[in-house]
Parts: structure tokens; C-alpha cells; sequence
């Protein structure tokens, strides 16, 4: 039998399915278990009554968070369960057991990032990377359908493209080399062959900072493009931001919904045109909301 998504099978909502995924949650007694199974696109409830799995009891009865399963049977719509619909188990396969999960609510976020590799798998990562996976497919097609190219830079490099205190060192076959803080010495020799061109590469610098706004690795998404002037720079922006709010809104309501995120802010971001102030704006700006006095240049 095929293998639907637990989204399709969610969708078809009756007859005959056959899912696979990994335990999200798993409860019962001896003579009844329910397994929360979840997959990609969501998950479901599955019911697996002992005397129907006699010869299997013993190794559904061990199965823990993350226990890898193959499972065909019944889908109909259940209310109580958590995303409306269960599945009556009428066959399982074990795929692999799992050990006992070292995650558990009360975790901090330094110890959660101790165990990134099974945080991932965890709702709110898995709504992030989604939501992230939407907004670099954004970029691109924005870039893509305004004929950009999309163009790389080596991340090795022999010299420092920024301040030379933030450069990783690195030693290569006894030769030092850099690790790339941008893209932009090599963007522009670029856009002489390409005209327009854009990346989606890191960038690395060594800051010792501590802070949120402090990374050793970022991801930076660049554009160069030849002929253009200032106003078309800022129309790009502008519009490069506009198109992923949009994707973002439009593809990934569940993973919105699910982060609690306030799409006030989003939704207002397309109705209307950015606010553009000169550099002598900005400096008067400063000085008469926050008392910043700034010279001129």
C-alpha cells in the first residue's frame, strides 16, 4: 500500500491508510496504547488495542519518544484527538526503537542547544525551519524573476574583505587563509560578467560579543547589479521584503499560528510604501526624538 503524508492521509479523513513517522507521545495500559505519530507535514493519533497485536505486545509496549514505526489501518475522525482525526492500527512495523528522550519541558535553551540535533525535531524548531526554508525561496524568486543570477563566493579566502579583527584563521596545507566575512570583493568583478547577480551564502565573523546581534556565523542575501542607482536599490529592498512577508503569510499560517505570532505587523507591511529619509533627515530625526547629536558625514 502507498505511504501517505499524515497530512494526506489527515485530508483523505477515511478509509484505509498507510503512514510512517516517529512517536511523539505515547500512553495507554496493557491492554491499550495511543501513539501520537508525527511526520513533516503534521500528526495523528493512533489506537493499538493488545489483543489485536498479541504477537507484538511486548515490543509496542517498550516503544518511546522518537521510536521510528510503519503503520496501516482505519483513519475516521475523533474530536478529542489532537488534530481531529486517529488511525485504528490494524498493522505496525517497527522501524527502530529509540532510547529514552533526554528532552523534556523544563530544559533551558543552553542545554536545548547541547542537544540541537533532537531539538530539531521538536514542533517549534520544525515550524522555524519551515518558515526559514519559505523565506529563502522567497528571495530567489524574487531576484530570479527580476533576471538576476545567482552567484557565489569562495568561503576560503587569502585576504580580509572587512575589519581584520574579526577573521577566522585558517590553516591551509600550511598556508594561512580566511574564513569569508562577504561576498563582496568577489561580487563586484561579477557583476561586469552578469550584470545583476545575488547570493544566499554565510559570512563569518569572530566577534566576541556575547549579544543577540553578535554571530560568528550569519547568513547574508546580497544583490549587485550594474547601471542602477540608489532609488532602484531601495525600490529592490523594499520589494524583496514585501515578496517573502508575503510568501511567509501565505505558506505558513499553521506554523504561525503554532509560534503565537502577532501577523499584525506583517500584514501591515504590505499595504503600505517604506518611509525613505536622506542622511540629513535621519541625523535631525536623532536629534529631536532621542537627543542624539550626530555630525554631519
Amino acid at each position: 500500500m502507498k505511504f501517505l503524508s499524515i497530512a494526506e492521509a489527515i485530508t483523505k479523513g477515511k478509509g484505509k491508510v498507510a503512514v510512517r513517522g516517529w512517536v511523539h507521545r505515547e500512553r495507554g495500559s496493557n491492554k491499550l496504547k495511543f501513539i501520537i505519530l508525527r511526520d513533516e507535514s503534521s500528526m495523528i493519533q493512533c489506537l493499538l488495542p493488545q489483543e489485536k497485536f498479541k504477537k507484538q505486545w511486548l515490543d509496542i509496549d517498550k516503544l518511546q519518544i522518537e521510536a521510528s514505526l510503519e503503520i496501516e489501518g482505519i483513519i475516521k475522525k475523533e474530536k478529542r484527538a489532537p488534530t481531529g482525526h486517529e488511525i485504528h492500527v490494524d498493522k505496525i512495523n517497527i522501524v527502530g526503537l529509540s532510547n529514552e528522550f533526554p528532552i523534556n519541558k523544563d530544559l533551558n535553551e543552553e542545554l536545548l542547544g547541547d542537544r540541537r540535533h533532537l531539538w530539531l525535531r521538536s514542533r517549534k524548531m520544525t515550524s522555524i525551519l519551515k518558515i526559514r526554508s519559505t523565506v529563502l525561496q522567497a528571495l530567489r524568486e524574487h531576484w530570479h524573476n527580476k533576471g538576476f543570477y545567482e552567484y557565489h563566493s569562495p568561503t576560503l579566502i587569502g585576504m580580509q574583505c572587512e575589519g581584520g579583527s574579526t577573521l577566522f584563521k585558517v590553516d591551509y596545507f600550511s598556508k594561512p587563509m580566511f574564513l569569508s566575512q562577504t561576498w563582496q570583493l568577489h561580487a563586484e568583478p561579477g557583476i561586469f560578467a552578469l550584470e545583476k547577480i545575488f547570493t544566499i551564502q554565510p559570512a563569518f565573523r569572530a566577534e566576541k560579543s556575547k549579544t543577540s546581534r553578535h554571530l560568528t556565523e550569519l547568513w547574508m542575501a546580497e544583490m549587485e547589479a550594474a547601471w542602477e542607482n540608489f532609488d532602484y536599490l531601495q525600490d529592490d529592498a523594499e520589494q524583496a521584503i514585501k515578496h517573502v512577508v508575503s510568501s511567509v503569510l501565505k505558506k505558513n499560517k499553521t506554523e504561525l499560528e503554532f509560534l503565537k505570532k502577532d501577523l499584525t505587523t506583517l500584514k501591515a507591511t504590505l499595504k503600505k510604501k517604506f518611509p525613505r529619509m536622506t542622511y540629513t533627515e535621519s541625523l535631525k530625526l536623532l536629534k529631536s526624538k532621542k537627543k542624539v547629536d550626530i555630525e554631519w558625514g
